[in-house]
């Protein structure tokens, strides 16, 4: 379920997204739009877009990781294009992953190998791990 964000508090996306309609995303955002959840509504503080990038559950890192590699070896001349475009961008990949700890498992280990890191650090893409609790389900 690993997830692209795209942040900017000066440019916004739109011509650039609609110049690309191949590009995965699945929300984008101006500044000043309404933000709406069922306790407040508030204001857009910046430009933004998020893309999905691995549709693998929260268990699976390793798998999140190769399609985020997949992902930059497809999209990295658009996001170059992008980046000289906005040059006041703040995007980064949205890694969520599950506990693995147990009262007899009492440490978790996940690896992010040189090949996404370098794809990533190139661009100056920031990777955020997200971790969370097990599912109910498990």
């Amino acid at each position: 379920m690993c997830i692209f964000h795209a942040s900017s508090q000066s440019h916004s996306f739109q011509d650039f997204l609609k110049a690309n309609p191949d590009f995965p995303v699945y929300q984008s955002y101006e500044k000043g739009d309404d933000i709406s959840n069922a306790e407040e509504t508030s204001v857009q503080e910046d430009y933004g877009f998020s893309c999905d990038v691995s549709d693998r559950k929260w268990d699976d890192v390793a798998g999140q990781v190769v399609d985020m590699i997949s992902f930059l070896e497809v999209y990295t001349p658009l996001l170059q294009q992008l980046k000289k475009t906005h040059p006041t961008i703040d995007w980064r990949f949205d890694l969520p992953y599950e506990c693995e700890l147990t009262e007899t498992h009492f440490m978790q280990v996940n690896f992010l190998p040189p090949r996404v890191l370098q794809l990533a650090g190139t661009l100056g893409i920031g990777i955020e791990l997200s971790l969370y609790w097990p599912s109910a389900d498990e």
